[in-house]
């Protein structure tokens, strides 16, 4: 289980590098994609709830200290989409595409309206701001779903070393 833990901030680590400084460039009309969301959904999807609660709040304090105007809102929502995820996936199988699918679409609706009030409520709300919170939703949902399948596709593979 100690392994488990490391190998899952290790990820955690590699996600945040990924989001801090490859997705900026990825930006479309202005959104930048969350990678961090698949991350999470499949520590959650893969690990127990206060572990995943542990990880996914340390590296949610990580991301904000990249952003000290909203210092504790990514952490606290990170911590609040955990719990949602744990308790939607509950009555699924485990290994149900759908319900994942379900996930990550409502891992991305809670995260973009929340992201939106929160913005809003910063900023002041406009029709700009309403069009990137749209355009980034759906940019998220495609990514998300590209990077968590990939992710479980990647955790089935096993390597195998025969001496001949």
């Amino acid at each position: 289980m100690v392994w488990k833990g490391i190998w899952s901030f290790i990820l955690g680590l590699f996600f945040l590098y990924l989001q801090i400084l490859v997705m900026p460039a990825l930006a479309l009309f202005k959104a930048i994609p969350f990678i961090l969301l698949p991350w999470m959904i499949y520590i959650v999807w893969t690990r127990p709830r206060n572990f995943a609660l542990i990880v996914v709040f340390i590296i949610g304090m990580m991301f904000d200290t990249v952003n000290p105007m909203t210092f504790g809102f990514y952490s606290l929502l990170f911590c609040l989409l955990v719990l949602v995820i744990q308790e939607f996936r509950k009555p699924f199988e485990a290994e149900s595409g759908v319900a994942k699918l379900l996930a990550i679409g409502i891992a991305n609706f809670i995260f973009s309206v929340l992201q939106l009030v929160m913005y809003g409520v910063t900023f002041g709300f406009d029709g700009e701001l309403l069009a990137k919170s749209l355009v980034g939703f759906g940019y998220n949902v495609i990514v998300s779903i590209v990077v968590f399948w990939s992710m479980q596709l990647i955790s089935k593979v096993r390597l195998t070393i025969n001496n001949d």
